[in-house]
C-alpha cells in the first residue's frame, strides 16, 4: 500500500516554485546593456554614485543605469552610463 502524504507533495511543490523563481530572477539579471558611454566625474577626479546616476539620467533618460568603476587608492575614478538594449 502506498500512501501519498501531503507533506511530500508540499515539499516537491515548494522545491519546484523555488527553482522557477530562481530561473526568472536569473533571466531578469541578464539584461543586456548597450551604448555605454563614459561620463565626466567631479572636480576631484572621483566618481560618486549619486552624481554619476544623476548625470546618466540627464544624458540618457530615466532607464539609463550608471556605475562607478576603476580606482585610485580604492576610490572610484570613472562613471559609466549605459541604456538597455
Amino acid at each position: 500500500m502506498m500512501r501519498k502524504t501531503p507533506q511530500l507533495s508540499f515539499t516537491f511543490l515548494t522545491i519546484f516554485i523555488i527553482l522557477v523563481l530562481g530561473m526568472m530572477v536569473n533571466a531578469q539579471q541578464k539584461k543586456k546593456w548597450c551604448d555605454q558611454q563614459q561620463l565626466p566625474v567631479n572636480k576631484d577626479g572621483l566618481c560618486v554614485d549619486s552624481e554619476c546616476q544623476t548625470k546618466c539620467s540627464q544624458k540618457r533618460g530615466p532607464k539609463a543605469k550608471s556605475t562607478c568603476y576603476g580606482s585610485k587608492d580604492k576610490k572610484p575614478m570613472n562613471c559609466l552610463c549605459a541604456i538597455p538594449c
